[in-house]
């Protein structure tokens, strides 16, 4: 930029003008410089990231958040440089005003202990891993995908649609359902005059082999047993493993076969 302004002041001598008017189109041409300098950098920005969302599918979730946050982190460091190049091409001296911004931002920061207290909690919970993008959480009592991890705070998106934002502060327990498969659990009861035996017989086994047909299942259902029993009913229980947060749908399906069968039975047996 110096040696633009150089170039432009001995041009504008060649023609003999005003020193007062060289010095305001230098400034205003440097400050301009300045500005489109900061718009390139700024589009730059926008087209990598949106590159950056189009490989999303590819990235690790883990990736996508630190390098959602570094990005962030570095816009706003370059337009805070840009404006104190144009403040010093106004001639302003940069020392003093540097210096009143750090008190300031201490005086700020003072007033501020929440935020703080977000920010640094945020910076933990993003370097940590404890969770990441398009992660399944639950924090507190509401529970759902994490949408954006910010350093100020988090947004978590539920099954209904309802986004939650979360100031990182407060996030006092946080537990992280992604990351491994998901167990899938059936529990239904029947009378205690009912013969457990129909639970290991072949059509109950085949009824459990049959759902190799869903490709999301990575350990078929396994029959476990009584897991309580009271005065007039056992309750028993059936579990599997799916891909990650896979297993909602299959446990209703499963729930609706398994109290067809015991219909069946019943119907059969004359036992209830």
């Amino acid at each position: 930029m110096d040696n633009l302004k150089s170039f432009l002041t001995s041009w504008l001598t060649g023609y003999n003008m005003d020193p007062v008017l060289i010095g305001l189109i230098v400034t205003t041409a440097a400050i301009i410089g300045w500005v489109l300098i900061g718009s390139i950098f700024h589009i730059a920005i926008k087209i990598f990231i949106s590159r950056l969302k189009a490989k999303e599918r590819h990235m690790v979730r883990r990736q996508r958040t630190v390098t959602a946050l570094i990005l962030a982190l570095i816009k706003y460091m370059f337009w805070f440089v840009m404006a104190m190049m144009v403040l010093k091409e106004f001639g302003l001296d940069l020392a003093p005003i540097l210096a009143s911004a750090g008190i300031l931002g201490f005086a700020v920061g003072f007033g501020a202990q929440e935020l703080i207290k977000d920010m640094i909690a945020g910076f933990f919970i993003i370097f940590e891993g404890a969770m990441n993008v398009g992660d399944f959480v639950e924090v507190g009592t509401f529970s759902g995908t994490v949408q954006e991890v910010g350093i100020r705070r988090t947004k978590i998106l539920n099954w209904k649609n309802e986004l939650r934002l979360v100031n990182n502060g407060d996030i006092k327990s946080l537990t992280n359902f992604s990351g491994k498969d998901s167990v899938g659990v059936v529990e239904f009861f029947v009378s205690a005059q009912f013969d457990l035996k129909h639970f290991t017989s072949d059509s109950f086994n085949d009824l459990l082999a049959s759902y190799t047909k869903y490709e999301v299942i990575t350990e078929l259902p396994s029959f476990q047993g009584v897991v309580d029993s009271q005065l007039h009913n056992l309750k028993l229980r059936v579990i599997f493993k799916t891909q990650n947060q896979n297993h909602y749908s299959i446990e209703r399906d499963l729930r609706r076969d398994i109290q067809i069968f015991i219909q069946n039975i019943r119907e059969e047996t004359k036992v209830f």
